[in-house]
C-alpha cells in the first residue's frame, strides 16, 4: 500500500515538472520565426518611413548586415550607403530597364556624342530594340569591347554596374566570375557585395568621414557612385526613408 502511494506521488510531480518544461518550451521562438526576425533586423537604422516591401526589408537588412561586418558600424554612413542604393534600384536588384519609353532629349541628355547623330526617327527605331541599345550607348563603356558587351554588361544589381571592366573588377574582389554570369549581379547576395564594394571602393571604414549627418553621408556615397557627375539630391530625397534609431542617435 505504501509503495502505491510513493508510485501516485512520483507520477504527480513528474507530471508538473512535465507541465512546467512543455510551458517553456511554448515561449522559445520556432527556427522560422527567429530566422525571420533575424532576417530583418535593421540594426542602428530605422527604415520605418519607408514604407518597403517585405523582399526590400529582408534586403535591407541583408545589406546593413553585410555593411556591419566589413566594420561599417556608423549608421549615417549605412544610411548614406543605403540611400544610393534605394535610388538606383529601390532595394530589388534589376538590369538595367528599356530606354524605349523615354523621351529622346532625355536619352540624348544621358548618352550625349553616342547618340548626337542619330535622327531622332533613327533614335525612336533603335531604342525599340533594348539590345541594340544597349550594345550601341555602351559599345565601349568601361572595358566594353564592341559586339555583344553593350547588352552583356548593361547596368546590373543594387547600382547598376555597367562594363566589362567593372564585372571583372568587382566579380574578383568578390570573388565570382561575373564576366563568365553577368546574371549572379541581380541576385541580393552578390548584388549586395557588390554594391558595397563599389560605394566603399574597398577601403577601410576609417577612411570614411565620421559622419554626424545622413544627408552629407548620402551626397558623400552619391558622388563616388557617379564618379561626380550627380544624383545628390536624388540620394538626399531617399535619405529621408531612414533615420537613424533614438538609442543611437
Amino acid at each position: 500500500m505504501q509503495n502505491s502511494k510513493l508510485l501516485i506521488e512520483f507520477i504527480r510531480e513528474s507530471s508538473k515538472q512535465t507541465n512546467v518544461i512543455s510551458e517553456v518550451i511554448r515561449t522559445f521562438p520556432n527556427e522560422k520565426q527567429s530566422t525571420k526576425m533575424s532576417a530583418t533586423s535593421t540594426g542602428k537604422v530605422d527604415i520605418s518611413k519607408g514604407n518597403f516591401d517585405g523582399e526590400q526589408q529582408e534586403n535591407i537588412s541583408s545589406l546593413i548586415d553585410s555593411m556591419t561586418k566589413l566594420g561599417i558600424s556608423n549608421p549615417n554612413t549605412q544610411i548614406g550607403i543605403l540611400s544610393v542604393i534605394s535610388k538606383e534600384s529601390g532595394f530589388k536588384p534589376q538590369g538595367e530597364i528599356s530606354y524605349a519609353g523615354t523621351s529622346n532629349s532625355r536619352i540624348r541628355n544621358i548618352f550625349g556624342s553616342r547618340v548626337s547623330k542619330l535622327s531622332n526617327s533613327k533614335l525612336d527605331d533603335l531604342k525599340s530594340d533594348p539590345k541594340n541599345f544597349f550594345n550601341l550607348v555602351y559599345a565601349r563603356t568601361v572595358g566594353n569591347q564592341g559586339g555583344e558587351d553593350g547588352w552583356n554588361f548593361r547596368g546590373r544589381g543594387y547600382n547598376q554596374l555597367t562594363g566589362r571592366g567593372n564585372y571583372k573588377k568587382y566579380g574578383s574582389i568578390i570573388g565570382e566570375d561575373l564576366v563568365g554570369n553577368p546574371e549572379l549581379l541581380n541576385t541580393p547576395e552578390v548584388a549586395s557585395k557588390v554594391a558595397i564594394a563599389f560605394l566603399t571602393k574597398g577601403e577601410p571604414p576609417s577612411s570614411f568621414p565620421n559622419f554626424s549627418d545622413k544627408v552629407e553621408a548620402a551626397k558623400y556615397f552619391a558622388n563616388i557612385n557617379s564618379g561626380g557627375r550627380g544624383g545628390q539630391s536624388e540620394a538626399i530625397a531617399a535619405s529621408n526613408k531612414f533615420n537613424v534609431k533614438s538609442d543611437f542617435a
